[in-house]
């Protein structure tokens, strides 16, 4: 059996039973706190891993787009010497790429040129990506003639 205690104060009159039912029905309880902080750090952890994935990516394409730059770079170089002059340079590394990394020219006559003023210029730029390298290859057609 509940006692009913009534207050009264200032023509106001306050049911202390009515008062402690709200108490304990407002609120948390300590299951319900801990099944949102699991469900929210399953959420957060989601979330993470998402965004490795695409820091992961963007660096990838990052390092593939200087690669690419770099061989581009080699070709123009090769394509602006004089005709006499088109030797492969020594091997040579960005230091954009993670190290070590190497950017590599081959410069060969055409396979089936039936003439010696067309060579096969190849650049390649390798850079180690984790337990792996990863490798871009350009390779262009330079002629004598105009």
């Amino acid at each position: 059996m509940h006692l009913m205690v009534q207050l009264t104060a200032a023509g106001k009159t306050m049911d202390f039973i009515a008062i402690e039912r709200r108490r304990r029905r407002s609120g948390f309880t300590l299951v319900e706190v801990l099944c949102s902080v699991v469900i929210l750090s399953i959420a957060l952890l989601a979330i993470l891993s998402a965004m490795q994935g695409a820091r992961s990516a963007a660096r990838n394409a990052l390092y593939l787009n200087i690669a690419a730059n770099a061989a581009q770079s080699c070709i123009e170089e090769l394509r602006s010497r004089q005709w006499d002059s088109i030797i492969a340079p020594p091997n040579s590394s960005d230091p954009s790429l993670p190290t070590p990394n190497v950017i590599a020219v081959v410069v060969s006559p055409y396979p089936t040129a039936t003439d010696q003023e067309l060579v096969l210029v190849s650049a390649t730029v390798s850079w180690p990506d984790g337990q792996t390298t990863r490798k871009l290859t350009y390779e262009t057609l330079i002629t004598n003639y105009y």
